[in-house]
């Protein structure tokens, strides 16, 4: 392969692989000497986790807390709390969690004469 082969060849890789980059968007640019410059879209930066997820975890898990100290009661929901106290570490953290805090006290005031 002489040397005009082995540049045709590195410009048709470059040329491929700019198209490939530009399969999900590009982004026009005038240069200052007024050339239009087409480039790849930069790709979005994406969270490890997404926001909404840990959103719905965090309703779910309030969701789960006001539906059991309505439907304990206070007294009893607190007592199975210190019994998680004495356990492992997971049921530990766990109590620390499934604390009773104001929010979860008045949205279990609310439901619990639907619950029984």
């Amino acid at each position: 392969m002489n040397a005009q082969q082995k540049e045709f060849s590195a410009r048709v890789g470059r040329i491929e692989r700019k198209a490939r980059a530009m399969e999900h968007g590009s982004e026009a640019r005038l240069r200052k000497d007024g050339l239009i410059e087409i480039r790849p879209a930069r790709k979005p930066l994406r969270r490890f986790v997404p926001v909404k997820l840990i959103l719905l975890l965090v309703v779910l898990g309030l969701g789960y807390k006001v539906f059991l100290l309505g439907s304990l009661g206070e007294s009893v929901y607190e007592a199975r709390l210190a019994a998680l106290e004495d356990g492992s570490t997971a049921a530990r953290v766990g109590s620390a969690l499934m604390q009773v805090d104001p929010v979860t006290r008045a949205l279990a005031g609310l439901v619990a004469p639907y619950l029984g």
